[in-house]
């Protein structure tokens, strides 16, 4: 039997450091673990799906890093 141990207490604390990349890295593994279900019942698993699914991934984490940053810099200008 498979037995995976997951520490709640590290997730917790990189969660509160880093929202973003958390958040954006546990999506792009449940989106993985959906595409890898959804084929194996389907019959059409395709190499294609999984690297779309990371491309957007990244570019949904680098887009909030963008938003963050100018967000940040536009409160910063508007309090001055």
């Amino acid at each position: 039997m498979l037995s995976l141990h997951f520490n709640k207490e590290i997730f917790i604390n990189a969660l509160k450091a880093n929202k973003n990349m958390v958040t954006y890295l546990s999506t792009t593994a449940a989106l993985l673990v959906t595409l890898i279900i959804h084929g194996l019942i389907q019959g059409n698993l395709k190499p294609e799906f999984f690297i779309y699914a990371f491309i957007v991934s990244v570019a949904f984490y680098v887009w909030a890093i963008v938003d963050q940053k100018y967000r940040y810099q536009k409160q910063n200008t508007s309090t001055e």
